[in-house]
């Protein structure tokens, strides 16, 4: 209890003193603040009783390294609580308010592979290869906000490592029903004659298949616009197509949004097969977690139906008026 009262005397005393021009200097140049930036959020710091400090031990261990790179132990706490400040609300709202449920970081220190992750934090990751900035070929893990939690914490507890950083994945959702047509558009898939009658029965698409047609509406009816999502090296030929059972209306005043109609609604768009699950999840990021994939039946221009996929719009509440 003494030593708990003399750590907040202390921050009390510094509470009351201005910030020195050379500590204002120290935290323009790390943080790139602006002169009165710098001032404000000393202060800040110094008012926050709750913010957590490290404690000597801690600072011993480290004290060399960060002054070398131009920090005091102040700036490097102020640095400390900028890592791990809380995220909004907005972070944890669900796929249709524009929140990220995934995350990706990329693999190196102080988590070399996701088998290193796993036996230092106590989680679980999913390995992703794809490129870095400059192109070379990387090792991502992808997590879900739960785990990244508990890899911050983890840092926390970990003074001299720097905590990775997590980039959000917005993308649309996909989670195909085995059990029933779940998610279609323009049907009410709760009905129990859209469940399956028997265990043998299947509902197509499934989760995992391919090839599976798509059909598209807006900026990717545009083979160009398809080409540089896929990455592919030509443009590829698309079908005139139809579905049936939603409608389209706008979302900020600029973008396409597909919604569940009456059974007899039609709208003219294009049919694509992929083959590629990475074209798939390449899409599903384009489109971001304001859309949703759902099955759907694809009219093809020779009249042909086949059972294919789409996105449809999540965020209802978020479309233009009508």
């Amino acid at each position: 209890m003494e030593q708990e009262l003399e750590r907040l005397a202390d921050k009390a005393s510094r509470f009351n003193q201005k910030p020195t021009s050379q500590q204002v200097s120290r935290f323009r140049k790390l943080f790139s603040y602006s002169e009165s930036q710098a001032s404000d959020a000393i202060i800040g710091f110094r008012s926050d009783m709750n913010h957590q400090e490290l404690s000597d031990d801690q600072w011993a261990i480290v004290q060399a390294e960060k002054e070398a790179a131009g920090h005091d132990r102040e700036s490097y706490e102020h640095q400390r609580q900028l890592w791990f400040a809380k995220p909004t609300e907005s972070t944890y709202s669900s796929a249709g308010s524009g929140g990220a449920d995934s995350f990706l970081f990329k693999l190196g220190e102080p988590f070399p592979s996701v088998d290193v992750l796993r036996r230092e934090v106590g989680v679980t990751a999913e390995l992703k290869v794809g490129y870095d900035e400059d192109g070379s070929p990387a090792d991502f893990a992808c997590v879900n906000r739960n785990t990244k939690h508990a890899i911050e914490e983890w840092i926390q507890q970990h003074p001299t490592l720097q905590p990775p950083s997590f980039v959000p994945i917005r993308q649309a959702a996909k989670d195909l029903s085995e059990t029933s047509c779940y998610p279609s558009l323009g049907i009410d898939s709760t009905l129990p004659q859209h469940r399956a009658k028997n265990d043998e029965e299947t509902f197509a698409p499934a989760q995992t298949e391919y090839p599976v047609w798509y059909f598209f509406y807006g900026t990717l009816t545009d083979p160009e616009e398809l080409r540089k999502q896929l990455q592919l090296r030509y443009a590829p030929k698309l079908i005139s197509a139809s579905v049936k059972g939603g409608y389209l209306r706008s979302w900020q005043s600029k973008y396409q949004a597909l919604v569940d109609g009456p059974a007899d609604d039609e709208v003219n768009g294009c049919a694509f097969r992929l083959y590629l699950s990475a074209h798939e999840e390449s899409l599903r990021c384009h489109e971001g977690n304001v859309y949703e994939v759902v099955r759907c039946r694809v009219i093809l221009s020779g009249g042909e139906e086949v059972q294919g996929l789409t996105f449809r719009f999540a965020a209802v509440d978020k479309l233009d008026p009508l």
